[in-house]
């Protein structure tokens, strides 16, 4: 019996941590307003190999901001989600030339396209 007394405060505790915890993000939302993710497309002159991929994506992926990044050398391009709040195109740019490789060109894309 003592037993299932214990299991049941440490769930009720979990439960109330959880509930804490999704509170908490609700007020972060509401306070600070929607987020503003953007994906982007970013044609790259010269990657040659899964190395240049990991170097831009480790560079990029660095920012503050950053969502997701995924490099594809074969295509010479990049596609990037971010929160525009916290970083913008200006600063993406610069991690990836400081690593070496040239920006093409910025192609907007719906949140909802699938990356090919």
């Amino acid at each position: 019996m003592k037993t299932f007394r214990i299991n049941i405060f440490i769930l009720s505790a979990v439960f109330f941590l959880i509930g804490f915890s999704c509170k908490n993000e609700s007020v972060k939302s509401a306070k600070n307003g929607a987020v503003d993710i953007k994906r982007i497309e970013v044609s790259i002159n010269g990657m040659t190999c899964t190395g240049c991929e990991q170097i831009i994506e480790g560079n990029v992926g660095k920012l503050d901001g950053i969502k997701s990044i995924e490099a594809a050398y074969t295509l010479n391009k990049a596609t990037i989600e971010f929160d525009a709040e916290k970083v913008d195109t200006g600063k993406i740019r610069t991690a990836i030339t400081g690593s070496g490789y040239k920006v093409a060109a910025f192609t907007y894309l719906h949140l909802n396209d699938s990356i090919k």
